[in-house]
C-alpha cells in the first residue's frame, strides 16, 4: 500500500479516484519537465558564459567613434565597429545572441510548466476535498 502526503495529510494512493490519480500523474510529468528545462537552462547559460569569455578575449583594440551609429556593436558600454571584429569574434557574437534567445525561450517554457504544475495541484486538491 503506497501513500502520498499532500498538505500534511496522508492519502492511500489506491483509494484515490481515477481523476485524482490522473492529476497526480500529470503533476509528476510537470515536475520531470521542470527538471529537464532547468538542466537545459544551465547548459545554455554555461555555453553563453563561454561565448562571452571568448568574445571578451577577441574584442577589437579600438572603439568606434562617438558619432558612428551604423554597424556598431555595444559590449559592456563600449561601442565597436562590426568590421573590426575577427571572424571568430563575429561567430561568438552570433552564438551569444542565439543562446540569449534560447534562454528566453526556455524561461518561457519553464514558466508554462510551472503554471501547469500549479493547475494540476489545484485540481488534485479540489478532487481530494470533494471526498
Amino acid at each position: 500500500m503506497a501513500n502520498i502526503t499532500i498538505d500534511g495529510k496522508e492519502y492511500d494512493l489506491e483509494s484515490l479516484s481515477d481523476n485524482a490519480r490522473a492529476q497526480l500523474g500529470s503533476m509528476r510529468v510537470a515536475d520531470q519537465e521542470i527538471a529537464q528545462l532547468q538542466s537545459k537552462m544551465a547548459l545554455a547559460q554555461t555555453a553563453r558564459n563561454a561565448y562571452a569569455r571568448g568574445l571578451a578575449q577577441n574584442l577589437p583594440e579600438k572603439e568606434a567613434s562617438a558619432n558612428k551609429k551604423k554597424d556598431v556593436v555595444t559590449i559592456d558600454g563600449k561601442k565597436y565597429n562590426t568590421e573590426d571584429f575577427s571572424e571568430d569574434a563575429k561567430k561568438q557574437i552570433g552564438m551569444l545572441r542565439l543562446t540569449d534567445q534560447k534562454l528566453t525561450a526556455l524561461q518561457a517554457e519553464l514558466a508554462m510548466a510551472n503554471m501547469a504544475r500549479v493547475a494540476y495541484g489545484q485540481a488534485l486538491k479540489a478532487e481530494l476535498n470533494a471526498k
